[in-house]
């Protein structure tokens, strides 16, 4: 009796495990609607990180067995994991794509089994090889957010300029967004332009360079809050929180709470949750036999101490 028992336990907690596991990682047991891949550039902020725990609750919540896959900001291994996934037989592939550019072999390979590719919140150069496209107008909000800037410093003095990964298109969008206020003010000076690709790791040394150098800085204006959220230590150690105005784009919650607190001045809120919610729909609609649009189209919002509580 003991022996069955112990056996019987053995079962029941490997069974269990295997379980667990799958809910980790996102999957069902097999009886879900189909694999759905997503593929996302990176892991190191916190706007990317929640947009894939969205795409595993949403798909889960669906019955789809779900896989998130991390391509560490390289195209050739997120070109990998789109091969993958159709070796698979996936039902669809979520992509955001780490570089413009270089995915088009992969998604020319899906278009030609019959698969769906849905690119989130970034964009490729491939577009007749996607399905639908989801995204923030992040070009709009970069105009937001630059106007703002230059309410905050009167049209002129001198700012700079924290960039995503080089290339890619939501840096293009949103630095788009940008030069179309800035044309407007010819007195503003921008001092400093650098890429920190999406990370306050690489944020705060740049940073502490640009404050080093001893040049005046009327406001640095990132293109997320990961960034911002990695500058803003320098600023405080150096004793410039308030006085070199600082500027994200996401709306995360550590972004948010830093514009109540009064260390960032404003934010725009993208919302990464709605865009996986709509690529699932567009993808139910697929599964139904009913065609979908080619771009859906979420608008941004600009957040300040205003309005900061409605989004936190």
């Amino acid at each position: 009796m003991r022996k069955v028992l112990v056996f019987t336990l053995i079962v029941c907690l490997t069974v269990t495990s295997v379980f667990a596991r799958g809910a980790a990682e996102g999957s069902s047991d097999g009886s879900s609607k189909g694999k759905v891949v997503m593929t996302i550039s990176n892991q190191q902020n916190e706007f990317i990180v929640g947009m894939g725990n969205s795409f595993k609750e949403v798909g889960a919540s669906l019955g789809y067995d779900v896989q998130l896959l991390d391509a560490q900001v390289d195209p050739t291994k997120q070109l990998s994991q789109i091969e993958s996934a159709i070796t698979q037989g996936a039902v669809a592939i979520f992509l955001e794509p780490c570089s413009y550019d270089g995915l088009t072999a992969g998604l020319k390979m899906a278009h030609e089994a019959g698969i769906p590719v849905f690119t989130i919140h970034n964009g490729v150069s491939a577009t007749e090889y996607v399905t639908s496209a989801f995204y923030v107008n992040v070009h709009d909000g970069g105009v937001l957010k630059m106007q703002r800037v230059m309410e905050d410093i009167g049209g002129k003095g001198d700012i700079a300029i924290m960039t995503g990964t080089t290339g890619q298109d939501t840096t293009n969008q949103i630095c788009g967004g940008y030069e179309e206020v800035l044309a407007d003010y010819p007195d503003v000076n921008i001092v400093f332009t650098g890429a920190a690709n999406w990370s306050a790791a690489d944020a705060a040394p740049l940073a502490e360079n640009w404050i080093a150098s001893g040049k005046h800085l009327d406001a640095i204006v990132c293109n997320n809050d990961g960034m911002a959220l990695g500058v803003l230590p320098v600023l405080r150690t150096t004793g410039n929180v308030g006085k070199i105005k600082l500027y994200g784009l996401d709306g995360t919650s550590e972004g948010l709470k830093a514009v109540k607190d009064g260390e960032m001045t404003a934010t725009i809120y993208v919302d990464a949750h709605a865009e996986i919610v709509q690529a699932f729909e567009a993808l139910e609609q697929i599964q139904a036999g009913n065609t979908v649009e080619k771009e859906y189209i979420i608008p941004p919002v600009l957040v300040d101490s205003s309005n900061v509580d409605q989004y936190i």
